[in-house]
C-alpha cells in the first residue's frame, strides 16, 4: 500500500478496532502520533533493531553509493594525461565516464525486481563483485576499445547502491525521520565524483592515470568483504496497517547474513520488470524524477565532465589542481546545503502534522525545496559566467560550491518525498531516481563544451540554468494538487506488502 496522507484514515480506524482487539496497537512516533509503517513485533524486523545497527547498515549502503560513483570517477581529473597516452582527444577521453554512468542507469532495471523478491543483499554482494572485476580489467586493458568495453561493466557493477540504496533506508526508517537519514544517503551518493576529483587529481600524476582505475578496484573490493560479513537483509513483508509479519518468522540473525535472509513467498515474473515503468503514471513519481534528472546533471556531473576542459584549458591547472577545484568545491557545497535538507524537511513534515490533526501529507516537505531551487542555477550561471570573461579561478569554484549546496537541497528532498507517497514501492522509485539522473548525465559530456564553444560558456551555462528552473514548475504543480491526484490515482496494486 502506498505510504500516504490517505492511509491515515485507515490507522484511525484501526485504532478503533483495538479497543475490541488489543494484540496490536498502534504505536507511536516521539510526537504521539501513529508511526508509518507500523513496526511488527519482530526483533528481526528492521524497523525494530537497534539504534546503532541501524546506523551501521545506512553506513554500509551509503559507502557503497559512495564508493560506486567515486570509483567511476576517480579518472575523471586525468583525461589529458589518459588522451595523450592514448592518442585521442580530450573529449573523447570523457567517454569512459560517461559510459559507465549510461549502463550504472539501466542495470537497476534489472535490480529492482530481483530485490523485491529475492532481497537487497543478493544484489548489493553479486553485483559489486563485478564491479570490482571490471575496475581490475580497465586498469589493464592496453587499447582504448578495451577500457571502453570495461568501463560499461564498471557502469553495471557499480549500480546496485545507488539503485536501490534509497530502498534500504526506507526498509530501516520511519517517515518522521526519513529526511535526516534520506539525507546522510544523498551525501554520500552526491560525494562520490566529487571527492574522486581530488583523490584521482593525485593519483594520476604521482602513480599515473592507471592507477586511477586500479585503485577504484581495490577501495571496493575492501568494502565489499566487509558487506560479505557485515551487511544484513532488510526486506520484510509486512501488513501496511497493522505491521505484522507476512512471512514465516527468520531462524536466526544469521539467517540474514546469507542469501535465505527472505523467504521466497512468490516467483519472479516478467511483467515485474515492468513495475518501475508502471510507476511513472504517477505525478508524484514522475515530476520529481525529471527535475532530479536536471538537477544531478547540471549540479554536479556538468560541473565534473568539463572540468579538465575548462579548469586545464583556462587557467592551465594539472591533475591536482583540477581535481582540488572540482572536488573540495562541491565536498563543501553539499555538506552545507544538507543542513538546509534532512533535518528541515523532517520538521516541515512534523509542523503539518501537528497542525493538520497527525495527517501525514508528504507534499509538506516539498516546501523545504524552495532554496535549492534557487541557489543551484544561481551556481550554473555564476561557473559560466566567470568562464566567459576568464575572472579569477576562486569565481567559479564559488559557482560550484553554490550549485552544490542547491543541489543536496533538491536531492534529499525528493527522495524523502517520493518515498514517502510510495514506501512499499521504494526499491522502483530509487531506480527511476537512478535511471533518470544517470541517463541525463550520460548525455552531457557531449554536449556542453561544443555548446559553449559554438555560443560562449555564459550563454550555454545560462541555458542550462533556465532549463533547469522551467522544470520546477512541476514541483509547484505537486504542492498545489499532489495529495488529490495520488488520492485520485490510488496506490500500485504490487509490492503492498514491503
Amino acid at each position: 500500500m502506498a505510504d500516504r496522507s490517505g492511509d491515515f484514515k485507515a490507522f484511525t480506524k484501526h485504532e478503533e478496532s483495538t479497543t475490541e482487539d488489543q494484540s496490536h496497537s498502534l504505536k507511536l512516533d516521539p510526537h504521539g502520533f501513529p508511526l508509518r509503517p507500523q513496526p511488527s513485533d519482530d526483533p528481526l524486523d528492521p524497523l525494530n533493531w537497534s539504534k546503532w545497527l541501524k546506523f551501521w547498515v545506512l553506513f554500509q549502503v551509503s559507502t557503497l553509493a559512495f564508493l560506486g560513483l567515486f570509483s567511476q570517477a576517480l579518472i575523471n581529473s586525468a583525461f589529458v594525461p589518459l588522451a595523450q597516452s592514448l592518442h585521442i582527444s580530450v573529449v573523447e577521453a570523457s567517454y569512459q565516464s560517461t559510459v559507465p554512468i549510461v549502463f550504472a542507469g539501466v542495470s537497476p532495471l534489472l535490480w529492482s525486481p530481483i530485490a523485491n523478491v529475492y532481497g537487497r543483499r543478493p544484489i548489493f554482494i553479486i553485483v559489486t563483485a563485478i564491479g570490482v572485476i571490471a575496475h581490475a580489467a580497465s586498469g589493464a586493458a592496453q587499447s582504448w576499445g578495451g577500457i571502453l568495453a570495461a568501463r560499461a561493466f564498471v557502469g553495471v557493477g557499480t549500480s546496485a547502491a545507488s539503485g536501490i540504496g534509497a530502498a534500504v533506508v526506507a526498509d530501516l526508517y520511519f517517515m518522521h525521520e526519513r529526511g535526516r537519514y534520506m539525507g546522510i544517503f544523498v551525501v554520500f551518493l552526491s560525494n562520490g565524483p566529487h571527492l574522486a576529483a581530488v583523490v584521482g587529481g593525485f593519483t594520476a600524476k604521482y602513480a599515473g592515470w592507471r592507477w586511477c582505475y586500479w585503485l577504484g578496484a581495490i577501495i571496493l573490493g575492501g568494502s565489499w568483504i566487509v558487506n560479505v560479513f557485515c551487511l544484513p537483509e532488510t526486506l520484510y513483508h509486512r501488513d501496511q496497517i497493522t505491521g505484522q509479519l507476512q512471512q514465516p518468522r527468520m531462524r536466526s540473525w544469521a539467517q540474514l547474513l546469507t542469501f535465505r535472509g527472505v523467504k521466497i513467498t512468490r516467483p519472479l515474473y516478467p511483467g515485474d520488470f515492468l513495475h518501475v515503468f508502471a510507476m511513472l503514471a504517477y505525478p508524484s513519481v514522475l515530476l520529481p524524477t525529471l527535475y532530479y534528472a536536471l538537477s544531478f546533471g547540471f549540479g554536479s556531473v556538468l560541473f565534473a565532465v568539463t572540468g579538465s576542459a575548462t579548469f586545464g584549458g583556462l587557467y592551465h591547472f594539472d591533475t591536482v589542481g583540477v581535481g582540488l577545484a572540482i572536488g573540495l568545491s562541491t565536498f563543501v557545497g553539499t555538506l552545507l546545503g544538507e543542513l538546509l535538507a534532512g533535518l528541515v524537511s523532517d520538521r516541515l513534515l512534523y509542523l503539518y502534522r501537528k497542525a493538520h490533526e497527525g495527517d501525514p501529507k508528504p507534499e509538506a516537505r516539498l516546501q523545504a525545496i524552495w532554496p535549492g531551487f534557487i541557489l543551484l542555477p544561481v551556481g550554473v550561471i555564476i561557473e559560466g559566467v566567470c568562464f566567459q570573461y576568464r575572472t579569477h579561478w576562486a569565481g567559479p569554484v564559488i559557482g560550484i560550491g553554490i550549485g552544490c549546496f542547491g543541489l543536496q537541497i533538491i536531492s534529499t528532498n525528493v527522495y524523502a518525498y517520493v518515498t514517502d507517497c510510495y514506501k512499499p514501492q521504494s526499491a522502483e522509485v530509487s531506480t527511476l531516481l537512478n535511471f533518470g539522473r544517470q541517463t541525463f548525465s550520460f548525455t552531457i559530456g557531449f554536449y556542453a563544451i561544443p555548446f559553449a564553444t559554438a555560443t560562449t560558456y555564459g550563454i550555454a551555462w545560462g541555458t542550462f540554468a533556465i532549463i533547469h528552473a522551467a522544470f520546477f514548475t512541476g514541483f509547484v504543480a505537486l504542492m498545489w494538487k499532489g495529495q488529490k491526484w495520488r488520492q485520485k490515482l490510488g496506490e500500485p496494486n504490487f509490492d503492498r506488502d514491503l
